[in-house]
């Protein structure tokens, strides 16, 4: 028994907790800025929030006003209390008892520019203006407003016989009375037309279309106009490019099947050529003592001055200049070759041999100009011979 006050208390704090606008406040969530076109229509989106449990509809009056004049009623449901520049114009299209409070004003003028709050008013309860949460329109007539013309959209340039889609979109506030969407390719296709909220107060009309583009129209125009409440027609085209499937073949899938097969041969012949010489890598990589790795090695070593491996030096490396005037380091040698005097004894094997003298041009004088013409052939090669071989 006693655990049976504990459950209604346990119970009664489930229901505090879990019930609607139990634990609200006075509240209200209204976009604070749209735009509206002239005579179109605007919707302005509004939710809201009191405290207590929630009441039907019928138990609830709601009223606009304008901010700067709160006796300036934009709606109210006696039609007697509005402003005669909104009479007829305005209604609540938001269901009370969901706690709604949307707006909808038509046929927009270019003075319905202003700031406008919501107020409830629950009869025996309260009252509550939201003044802290208030929207401001601001009107713009569609001829001036780039936004208000439909947009076209498209993945890529159409090819010949291949259904080709299009996609027209637009955007608006208006979604009781949405706006009309038209092609000009509209009997040849097939057209889908969706609606989607945007939130802030905008609304999107897309009309999807596609078609079979073919020869003829290739550089022709495909246009899409949109029709808003009250308005006139706006245009927007875009311009075919088609190509033949001829073109699509040589310019776009050849290039790929040749660059798709160049990569498949090449990557098949690298795995053959490796496959083939794996086995010769391996023994280059690991042949020991007589792989060709190893003979390299030695070989290099060889052209290399330094030590062999078993601490032997290696000869000296000379250059070609060095072996003709190579001298002999002792006196193990037996032939000295170099430069000397004409006069000097060289000593060749125990035996002396005296060097041919080479005149020299004091010693021998020049002899003038007109004997030299006379002087005879043989004492001219006499003395050459004399200056071939003291050259030695």
């Amino acid at each position: 028994m006693e655990s049976q006050p504990m459950l209604w208390v346990f119970c009664l704090y489930l229901q505090v907790i879990f019930s609607p606008g139990s634990s609200e406040v006075w509240k209200a969530k209204i976009v604070s800025h749209m735009r509206a076109m002239t005579d179109s229509c605007v919707v302005i989106p509004c939710t809201f929030t009191y405290p207590g449990n929630p009441k039907s509809a019928t138990q609830q009056r709601a009223i606009w006003f304008e901010k700067d004049d709160p006796k300036k009623f934009i709606y109210d449901e006696d039609q007697s209390k509005v402003d005669n520049s909104f009479k007829k114009r305005t209604k609540l299209v938001g269901n009370l008892g969901e706690l709604n409070c949307s707006l909808e004003i038509d046929h927009i003028k270019d003075h319905d520019n202003g700031e406008f709050c919501f107020r409830i008013e629950i009869p025996k309860l309260n009252q509550y203006s939201f003044k802290e949460s208030c929207v401001v329109i601001k009107t713009f007539a569609p001829s001036s407003d780039k936004q208000s013309a439909p947009t076209l959209s498209h993945p890529h340039d159409p090819v010949e016989g291949s259904a080709y889609t299009i996609i027209c979109s637009v955007y608006h506030t208006c979604p009781s009375h949405v706006p009309t969407l038209t092609w000009s390719h509209g009997t040849r296709g097939q057209i889908i037309t969706m609606h989607k909220d945007s939130d802030h107060g905008r609304w999107e009309t897309q009309s999807i279309l596609t078609f079979i583009p073919k020869q003829e129209d290739d550089h022709q125009e495909v246009s899409c106009t949109v029709t808003h409440r009250g308005n006139k027609p706006l245009k927007s085209a875009i311009k075919l490019n088609v190509k033949s499937k001829f073109s699509v073949l040589f310019y776009i899938i050849i290039p790929l099947v040749v660059a798709a097969g160049t990569a498949i041969v090449f990557g098949v012949l690298i795995m053959f050529m490796r496959k083939k010489y794996k086995n010769r890598i391996t023994a280059l990589q690991s042949g020991g003592e007589n792989g060709l790795w190893s003979r390299l090695s030695r070989m290099s070593r060889r052209r290399h001055p330094g030590n062999y491996q078993d601490g032997t030096s290696r000869p000296e490396r000379r250059s070609i200049w060095s072996r003709f005037s190579w001298r002999s380091n002792g006196n193990n040698s037996n032939m000295d070759v170099g430069y000397r005097a004409n006069n000097e004894v060289i000593s060749t094997g125990g035996q002396k041999a005296s060097k041919p003298r080479c005149p020299s041009p004091k010693s021998n004088p020049k002899s003038s100009a007109n004997s030299g013409k006379g002087r005879n052939n043989d004492n001219y090669n006499d003395f050459a011979d004399a200056n071939i071989y003291g050259n030695l």
